[in-house]
């Protein structure tokens, strides 16, 4: 890492990169295994070089809007499911590519912050789950919050975090903290205090986590895995204080115009003036912040509805295709570190009137929370596909 920028054995190293976030869920069978492999060759085909994937999961099925095949379904009990991963780094490497593997989840799609605080469900009371009758925002804030000052909590979390990155691959034999198919680590996905008093509590966590991970590997890069200022209450000073902590390596920000109301959710206004110049001028502050403690930057999601908002492989991607190479230009005039889109690959069989994932569907780019085909970006979006692959900064 030099500056700005990512460098291995004197080479610069661009992340051109995908969220992929099933990619360790799916090889528990010949049939997922092959799977798993033809994606990545087309991936790696159309230049993709680096892959977000969930490292964690937590709790049961009996959730609905839930990875159903979690690694820890039971407290302190990991199961088979786990050798996915190993499969996974295993076909990384072949192709020459790595992994940012994520710790946690802010939300509730793959178990996350709520299912430890369940786990503790005498001291801080019933999951709150959306979808579910006893959901709002204020009352999930309420609740996530709390696991920052939950010790049990982030005592059962840092044992699951010790679990993975000093796991050693049962395939190759060659331990996580020094695979040559992982990037980095990351703390969770978009971790949020949630609250301001739990403020505090919450860098803490960063700093003890980080620095139990670096005390585990050495040879791997970690970040936090924020969405930017709107993690810390639209306070950039508060961005650059949680990164400018000694042992994360590099920034993140995240972009979701259409759910942070950056316009009016109309296809047409998804790539009016005033939404595209929110996107940049979104990565441009943060890109400043970023250059003044001197870490890299990577956007490491943003995505658009199909036109129409539609989730089939027949709506167009025009607008789309305008948003993605509208980043891919603050990116190359910013001369930031990389990107990964949201998200690769989309199941076209997945998509129903239904629109969420029902019992029995393939993992998708799109969590089981989320419409299937929402964000995805489908092995047929060839317009898409050709604006990534000739994308070089």
């Amino acid at each position: 890492m030099s500056n700005q920028s990512f460098v291995l054995n004197d080479s610069q190293i661009f992340i051109k990169g995908a969220n992929y976030w099933y990619g360790g869920h799916i090889a528990q069978s010949e049939e997922g295994i092959a799977r798993l492999q033809s994606e990545l060759d087309f991936l790696r085909s159309q230049g993709i070089n680096n892959l977000r994937v969930m490292a964690l999961s937590e709790g049961d099925s009996s959730y609905g809007y839930r990875i159903g095949n979690s690694f820890q379904q039971k407290l302190g009990k990991f199961n088979n499911n786990i050798l996915g991963l190993d499969r996974l780094l295993i076909e990384l490497q072949k192709r020459r590519m790595s992994a940012v593997l994520v710790l946690g989840n802010n939300w509730e799609w793959s178990g996350g912050f709520g299912q430890y605080l369940a786990w503790h469900q005498d001291k801080h009371g019933q999951n709150i789950l959306p979808k579910t009758a006893n959901w709002d925002w204020e009352n999930y804030c309420d609740y996530i919050c709390q696991f920052y000052s939950c010790e049990y909590c982030k005592s059962n979390y840092w044992k699951s975090v010790e679990t993975i990155v000093s796991r050693v691959n049962s395939i190759d034999g060659i331990p996580y903290s020094q695979h040559p198919a992982i990037f980095s680590w990351q703390l969770a996905n978009e971790p949020r205090p949630m609250r301001k008093s739990a403020w505090e509590d919450y860098k803490k966590w960063i700093s003890k986590t980080s620095s139990l991970i670096k005390s585990l590997d050495s040879n791997h890069l970690i970040t936090i895995g924020t969405e930017g200022s709107i993690s810390t209450f639209q306070n950039l000073e508060d961005f650059k204080e949680i990164h400018s902590i000694e042992n994360i390596d590099y920034s993140t920000v995240h972009i979701w115009p259409k759910t942070w109301q950056w316009y009016d959710g109309s296809s047409e206004a998804s790539i009016a003036d005033t939404t595209l110049n929110k996107t940049l001028n979104y990565i441009k502050e943060h890109a400043k912040v970023c250059n003044e403690i001197n870490k890299p930057l990577v956007i490491e999601e943003f995505g658009l509805h199909r036109d129409r908002n539609g989730f089939s492989s027949i709506e167009s991607v025009k607008n789309r295709n305008i948003y993605y190479q509208t980043v891919f230009s603050q990116i190359d005039q910013l001369e930031l570190a990389g990107f990964n889109f949201w998200g690769a690959v989309a199941l076209p069989e997945n998509v129903s009137d239904y629109g969420f994932m029902k019992k029995g569907m393939d993992f998708s780019a799109d969590p089981p929370q989320e419409e299937q085909g929402l964000y995805g970006v489908y092995e047929s979006d060839t317009t898409t596909w050709k604006i990534i692959k000739g994308f070089h900064p």
